[in-house]
């Protein structure tokens, strides 16, 4: 568990009720990092990177139609727009006017499409294991899997109810890790905790609403938007990441001028919760390079020390 997190919530405009979470850090003038979840996970996923903002202030949210967020009404208003637009809300509520955007996985490409919709409201970009946009077409590396993934989630959808019990049974239990890492879908030195507090959240998932929600993600393109980045980014992946694969990340490193590359030998989709002391040197990194962005506990030391 992340110590210190409120559980807040806010209607925003079509009357959707979105839950957030925010740690508030050093207080309401503390400089602000925000992070966008995978699909699928909660702050949870986050919990070591939270080890690594002390100081800062910290939100968090929850996509549309999973966890402490009700499903819009309108079933098609559930878009990576749409979730974005959401957080601006939130940002517009909180008070906050710019932030450092951290992503993971569906996060990356929701960053990216806040560059796209308020670029004056991102002071720096990380993006652990995502894309730009069109994740069908890279993942396994393969164009075979782009065009299965539909027909899947079709059954999937179909089927909601029974893979909703499935789901309960073994959802972040020792047997599904056991063949997740024999499959290469996560390593070895994952922290089991972590991860099976992750898993532990598709329980409660209503699957409609997620097949949904991952169709919508494979219409969302921000490749466009690579080259206007002009803040400080770091993007972090794994070797083995099959999700979304180094050659991903190699393309987004490309097109943003200045940005940083980190693989991480061994890892997988789930470097957050694998590597968590490589991810969490990487994003310190990140915000000694972004203006204004040192936590009070790091500026009131060095003031202290003459340095």
């Amino acid at each position: 568990m992340v110590p210190g997190i409120e559980q807040r919530h806010l209607v925003v405009r079509d009357g959707t009720r979105v839950g957030y979470q925010v740690r508030p850090g050093a207080g309401p003038d503390a400089p602000v990092v925000v992070l966008a979840n995978g699909l699928g996970g909660t702050f949870e996923a986050f919990r070591h990177l939270y080890d690594a903002l002390d100081g800062y202030r910290v939100l968090c949210w929850d996509y549309r139609g999973l966890y402490s967020s009700a499903a819009p009404a309108d079933d098609r208003a559930n878009t990576v727009g749409h979730q974005v637009d959401d957080l601006i809300e939130l940002l517009d509520h909180e008070g906050v006017a710019r932030a450092v955007h951290v992503g993971w996985s569906m996060g990356v490409q929701v960053n990216f499409e806040m560059v796209r919709r308020a670029p004056d409201r991102v002071a720096a970009l990380m993006a652990i294991n995502g894309t730009y946009g069109r994740p069908f077409r890279t993942v396994m590396s393969s164009r075979f899997v782009h065009h299965v993934i539909p027909v899947l989630l079709r059954m999937v959808k179909a089927q909601a109810d029974l893979v909703g019990r499935a789901a309960r049974v073994v959802a972040g239990s020792d047997a599904l890790i056991a063949a997740m890492k024999r499959f290469g879908m996560v390593s070895d030195t994952l922290d089991m905790d972590a991860f099976r507090d992750v898993a532990a959240g598709f329980r409660t998932i209503d699957w409609r609403v997620y097949t949904d929600l991952l169709a919508r993600l494979d219409e969302h393109d921000a490749e466009d938007v690579l080259e206007r980045v002009d803040v400080p980014t770091s993007i972090v992946t794994g070797d083995r990441d099959i999700m979304t694969p180094p050659a991903t990340a190699e393309r987004m490193h490309r097109a943003i001028a200045g940005s940083r590359l980190v693989v991480i030998r061994g890892g997988t989709h789930y470097t957050p919760v694998e590597y968590p002391a490589i991810v969490r040197d990487e994003l310190h990194r990140l915000l000694r390079r972004t203006a204004g962005w040192t936590a009070p506990s790091a500026a009131a030391a060095t003031a202290a020390t003459g340095a």
